[in-house]
């Protein structure tokens, strides 16, 4: 019967080896964020409060849309991107990352921003760049509110048959930019005004919602006023 030897030392000295290999491993990549290029920065509001939680983009300048990485601040407020490469230029921005995930966690999306974003050009490998403030504020006339409308926010529909002829109704707010084209809320045939129910979510700051009643032959057009919160 054979002798089988067991050398426990042997054993030790293999496991040893092992973990002081991660272990030099983690301190080789440790040591190369720590010298690497960063970029570092703060969010507050208004009244100089460290803001939590807010997502911050990290996009090439080039790609400015696609976040490269992306950080949340810290109890700080703080955030920092490091492992940067020379010869690169960044955009920095606060809640720019549209990702499904991050519109589902971000408690800001109604913010603005001041500046809206912060553009780096990262010349040495251990340079450490630091940005102006990213300063937020509540963005009102970002904020939804839910509307009901039916048969008798259109007064002019009551005049008219609508069953032997083709109605239509096209509801809509105008968008505080000039150049942007109103919002549609509602277009349609009507021909059961007391089937009519139209249910949006519309800026909290618009104050008016227009419609037009239209036919081959018909023209008219109106607006209801909405309370100011």
């Amino acid at each position: 019967m054979s002798k089988v030897e067991h050398n426990p030392g042997k054993d030790a000295r293999s496991g040893t080896y092992i973990l002081s290999g991660f272990l030099a491993l983690a301190l080789m990549l440790f040591a190369l964020n720590a010298n690497s290029a960063s970029i570092s920065g703060q969010a507050l509001n208004t009244e100089g409060e460290v803001l939590i939680k807010v997502s911050v983009c990290l996009a090439q300048a080039s790609t400015p849309q696609v976040c490269e990485k992306v950080q949340r601040t810290n109890k700080k407020g703080t955030f920092s991107f490091s492992g940067l490469k020379p010869g690169s230029s960044y955009i920095v921005a606060a809640n720019r990352d549209r990702s499904a995930a991050n519109r589902k966690t971000e408690q800001y999306a109604n913010y603005v921003w001041e500046p809206n974003e912060h553009r780096v050009t990262i010349t040495s490998r251990k340079e450490k760049r630091s940005v102006g403030d990213f300063v937020g504020k509540f963005n009102f006339s970002n904020f939804q509110r839910v509307v009901n409308l039916t048969a008798t926010d259109f007064p002019e529909l009551a005049s008219i048959d609508l069953g032997s002829r083709y109605i239509a109704l096209k509801v809509f707010i105008r968008s505080s930019q000039p150049k942007e084209a109103p919002q549609t809320i509602f277009l349609g045939r009507v021909q059961d005004a007391g089937k009519l129910q139209i249910n949006a979510s519309i800026p909290l700051a618009s104050s008016v919602i227009e419609y037009e009643v239209f036919s081959d032959n018909l023209s008219l057009s109106g607006s209801i006023s909405m309370a100011q919160p």
